[in-house]
């Protein structure tokens, strides 16, 4: 009975070590078998680089500096920011402005700001379209526009 029981464990292993060879031999066989980038062949595409009309560049053109225009237009000097972050309500009277403005400067050891200098920053300012000016009993009363409103947001 041991030998039987030995027999029938030695097919059974020998059964094993085949089938184990048979999938080796599979798996070697598919090795050989070509990948998918050996059986795609590229071709050389030639590539012409477009010429831009004169058109397209006249218009490339006119709109660079209409562009240039907008944003010398947008573009603040640090005093003029600083004079137009300093409305904190929507009217403003000069002599208010100019406190409130040299608080920031005087303590940082800036000169504070003159009335003279004060006035020509507010004028470019009211160019600029940020602040508008009224004039009530012989005062000037500094408003704050939308856009001035919208650009210290």
């Amino acid at each position: 009975m041991e030998n039987e029981e030995e027999d029938k464990n030695l097919e059974k292993e020998l059964g094993d070590k085949e089938k184990i060879r048979n999938y080796l031999e599979q798996m070697a066989q598919s090795k050989n078998s070509p990948v998918a980038k050996d059986l795609v062949q590229l071709k050389h595409v030639e590539i012409k680089k477009q010429k831009i009309s004169s058109e397209t560049l006249d218009l490339a053109n006119t709109l660079k500096e209409q562009l240039l225009e907008h944003d010398q237009f947008e573009r603040l000097s640090n005093d003029e920011l600083t004079i137009l972050e300093s409305f904190n309500n929507k009217r403003m009277l000069l002599p208010r402005i100019a406190i409130v403005a040299n608080q920031s400067r005087i303590p940082l050891g800036i000169e504070p700001f003159k009335k003279v200098e004060l006035e020509k920053i507010l004028d470019t300012l009211i160019f600029k379209g940020y602040v508008e000016v009224e004039q009530v009993k012989s005062k000037n009363v500094y408003i704050l526009t939308e856009r001035g409103k919208y650009r210290i947001q």
